[in-house]
């Protein structure tokens, strides 16, 4: 896009640069000039169209001056963090519009641009080229191509074990050649080493790290289950006070075993009613950090499965000034930052320490693959480096590997357009989900009325995560799942006795959509075949607060028995026991067992829940150990 208020001078920049193109002989790009008269249609022009990959910003300081050019970027780059900017101008006043802006990408003189269009295209196109890089993907593609005999690890050596089998030869065909001869081993000193970042896999690291403006990304092959407990081990010692959110995803819990840290537990809000949890409230935070202002680390959900979003600017703030790492699973909001309607929310831009992404769950990476960021300026490399080797194989599959490398291409080039899309497509949903009489879409109105520190806290909602109250509905959830499924192919991401929700990914589409709303119109208006069921469920009020006897550790090694739930009464928990949903655990190690633990969980036994950590009615306890 290319802004100039002489429309006389932008007709000539605009034709010079088309005239350039065709010299550049790049048949791989289609290369558009944008002409724009005007600051404010400009910022319009990049809200709507996610495929300028470019803006050139004419500085006139005698027309407008510098803090209208400078707040014009601020304002863009408000919008699309990731867009380059290049400014021309008089050469003389270069140094003065540079300072202006820290946002400027790079400044050419307008009478050279005018008279050598060719310099800014090329340096825009190098730039371009930049920011598309895919290190490991490129060179592993390439490398696979080349088809060299395979001496050495995975013994199937390209396939050949199975394609010469009759009895596994149908393995190989369903999944195809390329699957067999990209699964390489390390013995490929050219791609790199996942464990010392080294070649091609640093360097696709680095490239993600630009990406999502951090100072180190690592790939990590085995989950963020995985990366977080790298985390933890990283930073934490025996006996280290950590604050943590008691719903923290269940990896977190055994990265405090593992640490054998002292955990500080923030108290669960829930909802009986829709069966879901709010991130901690900012009092509670900021009193557990008053109350423990020796404590090395704050880890906490960014986003909740529900897509709840906790003010993390205020959480860094607050923590930082009490001399508080934080650490952020953020599982399920890898696209946080590219996006301004949830950018504000993002662990990124909040100024989180450690940070991790399941580049799988919402993004284009395969199964198992994530992303650790990091921004700790006291970051012990070294230390984490020997941590990671820990948990990481030896032989990563390399096919991860790629598809974390190419997961960052696309959010760098075209993660705005798609996000921009996927937000519009839910408005229009939510807009046609109103008319029904049963079937509501929770958004963030009734998220205020359900928690009372919504609006106090100033939380937000991800809209791409829809959770559908299902609870007017006269059907079981049983016959609920299997009609979506059976209706559209819908397998229901998580549920409640009284919700379902149903995640919007980057693989999206609005037709996938119209297809889900088409059913739950069918749903909602009595025309299905399902039997009407009048039992309904509901949640206890309360959750049990967690009391500690001991570090978590010590009762997860020690000496262990199985005993019935209801003769565990002042024992001392030794594992973890999670109800689900909603998913939060009830039972950590080291917790001393109440009667109230006891009721809640023969209560929700008795809805036929799933009781994580449970073993046929039993729970495992530290042997001879009661609470005095």
């Amino acid at each position: 896009m290319l802004i100039e208020q002489d429309p006389i001078i932008l007709q000539e920049l605009s034709t010079n640069l088309s005239k350039t193109i065709p010299n550049f002989e790049r048949n791989d790009v289609h290369i558009d000039i944008i002409e724009c008269l005007d600051l404010k249609q400009a910022l319009e022009y990049v809200e709507e169209d996610g495929d300028i990959q470019a803006v050139v910003l004419s500085w006139d300081v005698h027309n407008k001056g510098e803090r209208t050019y400078s707040r014009f970027i601020e304002q863009l780059k408000g919008i699309r963090i990731e867009l380059p900017v290049y400014v021309i101008g008089d050469d003389t006043k270069g140094l003065e519009i540079v300072n202006e802006s820290e946002e400027i990408e790079s400044f050419f003189f307008k009478d050279e641009v005018i008279s050598d269009p060719e310099a800014i295209l090329g340096y825009m196109i190098n730039d371009f080229d930049d920011r598309g890089e895919t290190p490991f993907w490129t060179a592993y593609r390439r490398y696979v191509g080349e088809a060299n005999d395979s001496w050495h690890t995975p013994g199937h050596s390209g396939g050949s074990s199975f394609r010469n089998s009759p009895y596994i030869k149908d393995f190989y065909q369903f999944y195809g050649r390329n699957v067999f001869v990209g699964d390489l081993s390390v013995s490929v000193d050219s791609l790199g080493s996942l464990s010392d970042s080294t070649n091609t896999i640093g360097r696709a690291q680095e490239s993600a790290a630009a990406t999502f403006e951090v100072k180190h990304t690592y790939f990590v092959t085995n989950g963020s289950s995985t990366s977080n407990k790298i985390i933890l081990q990283t930073l934490l010692r025996k006996g280290d006070k950590v604050i943590i959110d008691r719903n923290c995803h269940k990896s977190v819990h055994y990265g405090i075993l593992q640490s054998a840290s002292f955990p500080i537990y923030l108290s669960s809000i829930l909802n009986p009613k829709y069966g879901i949890f709010a991130p901690p409230s900012l009092a509670d935070i900021k009193q557990a950090i008053e109350q423990n202002t020796d404590a090395k680390l704050l880890v906490l959900t960014g986003c909740t499965y529900d897509g709840l979003l906790s003010d993390l600017k205020q959480v860094v703030a607050f923590a930082h000034q009490h001399g508080i790492k934080v650490f952020i699973d953020e599982a399920w909001f890898a696209y946080s930052l590219f996006h301004p309607s949830l950018r504000y929310y993002s662990a990124i831009h909040a100024g989180a320490d450690y940070i991790t992404h399941s580049a799988h769950k919402v993004v284009s990476a395969f199964s198992q693959a994530s992303y650790i960021h990091i921004n700790d300026p006291d970051f012990d490399a070294d230390f984490f480096r020997e941590i990671y080797s820990i948990y990481a194989s030896t032989s990563p599959k390399y096919q991860l590997i790629a598809s974390l490398d190419v997961c960052q291409k696309q959010l760098e080039m075209e993660g705005y357009k798609l996000l921009n899309a996927l937000l519009k497509h839910v408005e229009e949903f939510k807009q046609q989900m109103a008319s029904l009489n049963h079937i509501k879409v929770l958004g963030k109105q009734d998220f205020m009325e359900i928690f009372p520190h919504f609006s106090g806290d100033n939380m937000g909602h991800d809209p791409l995560k829809i959770l559908i109250d299902i609870s007017q509905l006269p059907y079981s959830l049983k016959d609920i799942h299997k009609f979506l499924l059976d209706e559209i192919g819908l397998e229901i991401e998580k549920y409640t006795h009284s919700t379902i929700l149903v995640l919007l990914t980057l693989g999206g589409t609005r037709s996938k959509i119209i297809r889900l709303y088409n059913a739950l119109k069918k749903l909602d208006s009595g025309k299905v075949k399902l039997s009407t069921s009048t039992r309904r469920s509901r949640l206890p009020e309360n959750l049990p607060a967690i009391d500690l006897a001991c570090i978590p550790s010590d009762a997860f090694y020690g000496e262990r028995e199985s005993v019935p739930i209801s003769k565990s009464n002042n024992r001392i928990c030794a594992g973890l026991v999670t109800p689900y949903p909603p998913g939060i655990p009830l039972l950590v190690p080291g917790q001393h067992i109440t009667e109230d633990h006891i009721e809640y969980l023969k209560e929700l036994a008795g809805q036929g829940l799933t009781i994580q950590g449970s073993f046929d009615g039993e729970i495992y306890v530290l042997k001879g150990k009661v609470k005095k």
